[in-house]
Formats: C-alpha cells, structure tokens, sequence
C-alpha cells in the first residue's frame, strides 16, 4: 500500500509541477496564489497556528483585520514559492538572474577568498529556495543541506530542480560530514535555520523566548567560517529582491560557546528585522514558539 500511494503521490506532483512549466510566468504566479488561497481556506490547524503566532508577535501594532490578512497573504506566499520551485527547469538560470536583484555578491566573494567558504543562512521567506539558486546561478559552489522527503521520487524530482541550477546537495542525514567537507573545500553551504529546534539555543525572538538552531554557528566556530545571513523578498511575480545582513565572522581567541551565542542571536535578529517589515512573507504556520 505504501508503494501505491508514494506512486499516487508522485503522479499527482508531477502533474502539477507539469502544469505550471506549461504556464507563463504571470499565470503560474496566480496560480500559485490561487493554491494558497485554497490551503488557507481548507487548513484550519495551520491557519489557527499562524494566527495565533502572528497575534502574540505582533498583535500590539496590528489590528485583528490586518492579522487576517497578513494570515491569508502568507499562504498565497508559500503557494507561490512552491510554484516558483516546480518551475526551476523552465525558469532556466539565466531566467533567475533576469528576475532577481539585491546586494550581498561581495560577502559572498570576500568569504570564498579567505578559503573557508561561507554558511548561507536564510529563512522561510519569499522564495527562499530561488534564494540558494541566485547562489549557484552566479557560478558560485553551493551546496544546500536538505531533509529528504519520505517519498523517494518526490524526493529526486525536488531535488532534480535544484541541481538544475547548479547547487549540491548534503542530505540532512549526513549533514556533520557533509557540511565540513564542503567547507573545508570552500563551498557555500546553504540551509534554512529559522524553525523551532529541540536542542537549540533559548533566545529572544519578537519578544518571546524561542530555540534557536546552533548549528550554523557551531559550524562557523570549529571551521573559522563565516554566517552570511540573507533573506529574499517577493516583489512581484518576475522580481525578487535579495536583502544581505552583516557578515558573521567568529572572533579568535573568544569563548566557542559565547561565540556560538552571538552568532546565533544576531542572525535571528536579523531574520525578526525583515519579517517584521514584511510579514506576509515569512511562513508563520510553524510551531515556532514551544519553550
């Protein structure tokens, strides 16, 4: 039975994701909208989470109508950047780099001169998957740290979009080896680090205390890496505008755990910054919140 409905899965995602390569860039970003409409109304947990999330950040400069809103932009947001992501192969790169603008190229340069690569930390923001493939458009080694889908096509064919544009990938599973050896060979190493973690850093995030992934920063500290926080917004269906945040370089001669602490504060502060100007753009369905 597990077979059939991975197989089922499969189809059905592969239709989709055929669907949207036929349509022009304007139709599939309504589309990807439209869908996002459709899980917001068919969604209540997600939708009573995000809510919910959304009140306790930000509920004493927003109204509940605002709240309403910004809830149901955030699912147009994330149907969207999966359209975004199935259409990766018709995008083509050159169709990336036409479509995206922003600062930040000359972090990324100043890193990979200093040959320890860089740690590409992003959030669930825009499209934060076209983000990584700017990266691996511009020429620049990337490799993306990925959790594998249970489904093992679904799985290949997600992972198919972003080796088409030139990005690596180290399965999550073997993250620890993965991730040094592509440091250590002066790759960039992307991965998102903006959700709750079991084992992570308590820290203040919009005024409530939340765990924060160490894990770019560990990395950072025992390799002599650098975190290069980035966000990209969606301004529209053919522009997307990249955001850099300061280069995070760890200090010699300082504490690792303090170093490890810092670093993670201020790459979180960097993420609250940008989700707090736009709200409608950061993936607030997520239990982020748990301490």
């Amino acid at each position: 039975m597990a077979s059939l409905s991975h197989n089922l899965e499969y189809a059905a995602t592969l239709i989709g994701v055929r669907l949207a390569q036929t349509m022009s860039p304007r139709a599939a970003d309504a589309f990807g909208a439209g869908l996002g409409s459709f899980v917001h109304i068919v969604a209540g947990s997600r939708r009573r989470i995000a809510l919910d999330n959304l009140q306790q950040a930000m509920g004493d400069t927003l109204s509940s109508d605002q709240i309403n809103a910004i809830v149901k932009d955030v699912f147009r947001n994330i149907g969207r950047a999966l359209i975004e992501f199935s259409r990766f192969r018709k995008t083509g790169r050159r169709g990336v780099l036409d479509i995206i603008v922003g600062d930040g190229e000359d972090h990324i340069r100043e890193a990979l001169e200093k040959g320890r690569g860089g740690i590409i930390t992003t959030a669930h923001f825009g499209c934060w998957e076209m983000l990584g493939a700017w990266f691996g458009c511009l020429g620049y080694p990337m490799d993306f740290l990925v959790g594998t889908q249970h489904n093992a096509k679904v799985d290949d064919l997600f992972n198919g979009f972003r080796r088409a544009m030139g990005v690596g990938i180290i399965p999550l599973k073997t993250s620890i080896r993965g991730t040094y050896k592509a440091l250590r060979a002066n790759h960039l190493v992307g991965l998102v680090a903006d959700q709750h973690t079991g084992n992570g850093l308590p820290i203040d995030f919009f005024g409530r205390k939340a765990a924060a992934a160490k894990g770019p920063a560990t990395f950072a500290v025992k390799i002599g890496s650098p975190v290069l926080p980035f966000l990209m917004r969606r301004e529209q269906y053919d522009r997307h505008v990249v955001i850099a945040g300061e280069p995070l370089y760890p200090r010699t001669g300082c504490d690792p755990e303090q170093e490890i602490e810092r670093i993670t504060i201020e790459c979180n502060r960097f993420f609250e910054k940008g989700i707090r100007k736009y709200p409608e753009q950061w993936m607030w369905t997520h239990r982020r919140w748990k301490l």
